[in-house]
Order: structure tokens, then sequence, then C-alpha cells
């Protein structure tokens, strides 16, 4: 989608689209009923003769990016529906909100549509007007927006391809060539690299499966030769079938999704390197595919994971743990990293506690929790602080290894967090449990249904923050 600002309003067969509060709405005319048009985020009012749309943007008190955002995305997915592909946003009142405006957009304007014969036309053109004054400044905007919004439809993309077409080798060829455009350097570690280093948890979890895990590093070099790295580190599983423990048929489709932890961090890093941020970023993804064949892993064994702690496995469809252990002691060991955050479609658990619109946060330093807390909520992503303690780490004790894999359900989110919290040790660590945010099964809050790209803001945010 080509984007661009302008204090010229074209009239050239654009349609316009108006972001309002729901005070404006009696200024509209004629003046909507509540029924017509209800002003709250994301309601639509749309006059298709004289080729204009208000957006709502709820309450005037309550406004902000995230709200603008979700509005602007309503916008485009309502659009793309009905042909439109050339619009004019107009943001006279609004140019603060020029880059939520142009994310949002751009977000609403992408839709999952690789295999299905007939497709929705896309948005060819978006044209943000605002005041003369403001134009070079929200150029400036724009740009960025443009950014975060092409990193995140780019991650949302592969997390919404399948199994078949995503796996450990061709997510490293996507990694590698993300590499090459936005000039990251990237290594990826294939089977025989993973068994000369001893990576027993993602070795373990790939077993069964006839494609073999791989472990990738992006790295982003933007600070000082000696800066130690902020690590970023991505569950990868790119289909999840619960191995021998063997999950229900029902939605197991789904279990496409469990890469998204990984994928985020695929965006993140395409956004930094393109930003331009002043910091060494690193970004691990450690991805296998979780299936029950004849040389999986089973219930019982017990594995030597990177760092030399031997796990007796319980469950083998708690695995994302095992590859972020492995990754979690490399990115202390090899990267010596000033700070740690994982982020991972880890448990359902975590979305019986917190549902489908905030993610699960733990943390091992509690000034580090409030920076990743503050850039969440700065980012436009909900996470909720979830408690660690003796009584999950003693939850995981194993009779007969160091811990063990799965503790049962009471608790499950929050003895998984206790299980990485072994492998953080003393460096400062957050664990972002993103299962039931990083995809969604409709189109709301601006988004088609499918992978939401959770996760990549608040690492951006994170990367800029010093924190």
């Amino acid at each position: 989608m080509k984007v661009r600002v302008t204090s010229d309003v074209p009239s050239d067969g654009h349609f316009t689209v108006r972001l309002v509060v729901k005070d404006q709405r009696a200024k509209l005319t004629p003046p909507p009923s509540d029924g017509e048009f209800s002003g709250s985020v994301g309601s639509v009012l749309n006059d298709r003769s004289k080729r204009i749309m208000y957006v709502g943007l709820g309450d005037r008190a309550q406004l902000n990016s995230t709200a603008v955002r979700s509005a602007a995305g309503s916008a485009a997915l309502v659009l793309r529906q009905y042909g439109h592909n050339k619009v004019v946003m107009v943001l006279e009142e609004r140019t603060e909100f020029v880059e939520a405006a142009v994310e949002g957009f751009v977000l609403g304007g992408y839709r999952y549509e690789d295999f299905v014969p007939k497709k929705t036309a896309e948005i060819s053109e978006l044209v943000v007007s605002v005041r003369k004054e403001d134009v070079t400044g929200a150029r400036k905007a724009a740009e960025r927006g443009v950014v975060l919004a092409e990193s995140i439809n780019a991650a949302r993309h592969l997390g919404n391809a399948p199994g078949n077409i995503i796996y450990p080798e061709t997510l490293a060829k996507h990694a590698l060539a993300l590499a090459r455009r936005a000039k990251l350097q990237c290594k990826v570690m294939d089977e025989k690299g993973l068994r000369a280093g001893k990576f027993g948890g993602i070795l373990s979890v790939g077993s069964g499966s006839a494609r073999s895990p791989r472990l990738i590093a992006l790295e982003h070099l933007g600070g000082g030769k000696n800066e130690a790295p902020l690590v970023f580190i991505g569950k990868a599983i790119t289909f999840d079938s619960g191995g021998i423990s063997l999950k229900p048929p029902e939605k197991m489709e789904e279990m496409i999704f469990d890469k998204c932890g990984g994928i985020a961090v695929l965006g993140a890093m395409e956004s930094i390197a393109r930003l331009k941020i002043k910091r060494n970023v690193v970004g691990l993804i450690a991805s296998a595919e979780n299936m029950p064949g004849g040389g999986a892993f089973r219930p019982g064994d017990i594995i030597q994971t990177r760092s030399g702690v031997t796990v007796e496995i319980v469950n083998t469809d708690a695995e994302g743990r095992l590859v972020l252990a492995d990754a979690l002691s490399w990115a202390r060991e090899h990267y010596k990293a000033s700070a740690m955050v994982d982020l991972a479609t880890l448990t359902g658990a975590c979305g019986v506690a917190l549902g489908e619109s905030c993610a699960g946060l733990w943390s091992n330093h509690g000034e580090f929790l409030k920076t990743v807390q503050s850039c969440a909520t700065n980012a436009g992503e909900k996470t909720w602080h979830m408690p660690l303690g003796q009584e999950y780490s003693t939850q995981i004790k194993s009779s007969v290894a160091q811990i063990k894999n799965s503790a049962g359900r009471l608790g499950g989110a929050c003895s998984a967090a206790a299980f990485l919290e072994v492998f953080a040790g003393e460096t400062k660590w957050a664990h972002l449990d993103i299962a039931y945010t990083a995809r969604q099964t409709a189109d709301k809050d601006g988004l088609a249904r499918g992978a939401t790209g959770f996760g990549v803001r608040t690492l951006v945010a994170l990367a800029e923050s010093r924190g």
C-alpha cells in the first residue's frame, strides 16, 4: 500500500474516511441515530453515495493511540470488502495520531488469501490529509507507522501460513531473506549444529518429525561494540500435534499458530533494523515441529538441556518451554544478554485466566518488569503481571530429574513460567505468554481473522527504551 501525506485533499475518486469522537455525531448531516452509528471505537457509518465513511473513536476523554489504531483498521477492513482501493483519511484535528492511524489502516488492509481463488481487492493508496503546517512532522510519523505495520503484517503472514508451507527449515529461509533485506546478521543452527551444541530441549521436541528443528539468530548491531545485547526469544513450533501426548482433534488446525512467538520476534527485528535503533538487539527463534513419529520423545523420558539441567518429561504437549529453555541458556552463555524477553503461545491456562485480549507477564526483576509493562502499555498491547514464587517452583520438582516439564492444570501458566525462570538464571528476564492474544478467530479490533502480530510493538518499544 502506498502512503503519502499532504495538505491537499485529492478529488480524483478517492474514498474519504473521517475519524470522529462520539460527541461529534450531532454535527453530521443528518445526525445519525445510535442504531445507525454509535460512535464507539470502530463503529462505522458508510455513505457510499457520497463516498465518505465516518469511523467512531469512542469518548473524547478516553481518546488514545490504541483507539485511533483500531478505528483506522476497522475502516480499512470495510473499505477492502467494498473494493475501494484509493482512500483519503482526513486528520486535520488528529495530527498527533498520524502514526497510529497510518499503522492501523495498513494493518486493517491485510488479509491472508494466499490459497483462495477469489481475492478481495487490496487497497493501493492511502492519502493522509493534514494541515499545511503539520505536513513535515506528519510525514515522519506516517513513515514510522508504515514500517511498524509492514513488519507486523509480514509476521502475520508467516503466522497464518499452514504447517506444510512454514516449518523450521522454511522459516529459517524466511529469516535469511529478511536479514538480507533489512541488513541484519543471520545465523541458523540446523540439526547437526544443534547436536554438536547439545541442545537437548530443541532436539527432543523435534525428534518425532521428519522435519528437523532449527535455532535462528538475527542480530542487529546498532549499539556500541562492547554493549551487551537485549535478546528477544520466540517459541516457533510450526505445528503442534502435542506429540505422543496427542491433542484432541477438535481445533487442532489452530496449532499452526504455535509459532507466533517466533514470528513476533521476526517482525520486531525487521522494525528495529528499518528504524535503525541504536542498540544491540538479538532475536532468537527456537523452531521445531512437535509430532508423534517413531522417534518422538515420550512421557517418562529424561532429557538434558543445553544448560545441563535434566528434565523429566511428564507431558510431550508441554514442549514450548523445552525449546525456550535451550534458547534462554544460549542467550546467556553465547550472547551475554543484558536482558531477555521470551514470547510464547505457551499455555491454555493463561487464556483461562486472562481471556483473549491480555497476555500474561512474568519477570524475575522488578524494575525490568515495570519497563516491559510500560512499553506494552504505550504500544497498545495489554499485559497483566502474573506471580512467580516458591510455590510454583515446588510444583515442577521431579523425583527422578532436577525438574519436570509439567505440573498439571492448577496454576499451569505460572508453573510454566517457573520452569523458564530456572534457565533465566540471574539475567534480567521477562516472559510473555501470548497464547490467546497471538491470533483471533474473527475480524475485530481493526484486524482480519488469523495471526495478530501481538508483541511486535512491545518489543520495538523496549528496544528503544534503553530499559
